[in-house]
């Protein structure tokens, strides 16, 4: 069986739908605790004044002859006062079936009152409302007519009113609240964000409730101590790579200045390999500092470090838009895009290409080879910094540094990379760079 789960919802808005929950639950048992009052506070008073109306009747009445009990009744029975009329008066009248729970309970009351059972009857005349009750006065059996002009069973208007005003102005204080509360969740979900792509973000205010200004402030501790490692780091990658070229420098002069032996070029070349390891080294270090981005050609950039790496031996072939351009770093775009080059180059097989392409707001760049690729089970382990892959560890000379340099500039650039397994048996790299730059 599937369970069905409610759609995700910010902080804000569970906040606002708490509240308004618990505004229109609350207005609501209040608009019913105060219908159930004014039902009783009405049926008391009926219940009084039905009983003083019978007092007071009996008390007029009694020693009178019946034609002086007509009399006084006629006398005395006008519209919107208590009257007690003949049992015939109902004659020909419509009353109304339903009864309500307010006159239910005033008819228990009266039964037990005045000993006998009491059916209320309810009329409505020229838009007056009436409650009928048959009553005897004197053992004269009468009609009483209560009106109930001055009673209503409905909440007034006015109620109402109050209700809503004051829900609505609930709901736009608890608003503002939850704004307040969530607003430096957003800023912390803002620098989360800008941490994960390799940014250090500005040091979050400490406001807010307290459990949110501890939040706060231990991010920022976090923010500056990541950001201190990686300075650190950075700085002994850089100074590694500085160290380590003067010598292999040296070195490869030495070889170079010395008379011809059989082992001269393998040595040559172990010193190139290290050189690049090293430059990797710096690349990487270089990879994690944020620069200011500014509108790069992509489309020109992209022709630039291919017909250097032409120049070098690698066929390329290239698929280029006009006119293509993103807000980005070029010096960081150009590593980029020659460590893809050098990755296709090293393990790939021809034939290579490039595509570039404006794909909406996203800039798509495409290398192509058609070597093995990388198997879909370690693809995601290939972007680790310093992970070789198991078939090449040890025999290419490289360090493990390629694509994690990629990796971030991607990052760098709010960017996507994804692996691709053409239908003609190449393997793509793409990588999606948005124009307007993170």
């Amino acid at each position: 069986m599937k369970i069905r789960r409610w759609p995700s919802l910010s902080l804000l808005s569970r906040l606002i739908l708490l509240v308004i929950t618990a505004v229109l639950l609350t207005q609501g048992i209040t608009l019913w605790l105060a219908s159930v009052e004014r039902h009783r506070l009405i049926s008391e008073q009926l219940y009084n004044e039905v009983l003083d109306t019978l007092a007071s009747a009996e008390g007029a009445l009694d020693g009178m002859s019946a034609d002086e009990r007509d009399a006084y009744l006629q006398a005395s029975n006008r519209p919107d006062f208590p009257q007690l009329l003949p049992t015939t008066a109902d004659t020909g009248l419509d009353f109304r079936d339903q009864t309500t729970p307010m006159t239910q309970t005033l008819a228990q009351r009266l039964s037990v009152a005045l000993g006998e059972k009491i059916d209320i009857r309810l009329r409505r005349l020229d838009g007056r409302r009436e409650m009928w009750l048959p009553v005897h006065v004197l053992d004269q059996d009468y009609w009483l007519v209560m009106p109930l002009g001055r009673y209503s069973e409905r909440p007034v208007s006015s109620l109402l009113l109050a209700s809503l005003l004051a829900s609505l102005l609930a709901m736009l204080l608890a608003f503002g609240f939850a704004w307040q509360t969530s607003k430096p969740l957003l800023r912390l979900s803002a620098a989360v964000r800008e941490l994960g792509r390799g940014r250090t973000p500005l040091p979050l205010p400490a406001s807010g409730a307290r459990e949110i200004r501890s939040l706060a402030e231990h991010f920022n501790q976090m923010s500056h101590s990541l950001d201190e490692t990686a300075r650190e780091r950075r700085l002994m990658l850089a100074g590694l790579s500085h160290d380590l070229r003067t010598p292999l420098t040296r070195l490869k002069l030495l070889l170079e200045m010395q008379e011809a032996s059989p082992d001269q070029h393998d040595m040559l070349d172990d010193i190139d390999e290290l050189s690049r390891i090293v430059s990797q080294f710096s690349d990487f270090a270089r990879a994690s500092e944020t620069r200011p981005l500014s509108p790069t050609a992509l489309s020109e950039l992209t022709d630039s470090v291919a017909t250097r790496f032409t120049r070098n031996g690698m066929a390329i072939t290239l698929d280029l838009a006009e006119g293509v351009e993103i807000n980005g770093d070029a010096l960081a775009l150009e590593r980029l895009l020659s460590n893809l080059l050098e990755n296709a180059r090293r393990y790939g097989q021809p034939p290579f290409r490039i595509r570039l392409q404006q794909q909406g707001a996203y800039a798509c760049l495409c290398v192509t080879d058609h070597g093995s690729g990388i198997a879909p089970e370690l693809r995601e382990a290939a972007l680790a910094p310093f992970e070789r892959l198991a078939a090449h560890r040890g025999t290419d000379g490289g360090s493990g540094l390629g694509l994690a340099i990629v990796t971030r500039i991607v990052n760098q650039h709010g960017g996507t990379l994804d692996f691709v397994d053409e239908a003609d048996g190449g393997f793509t790299v793409r990588i999606k760079l948005l124009q307007g730059g993170c």
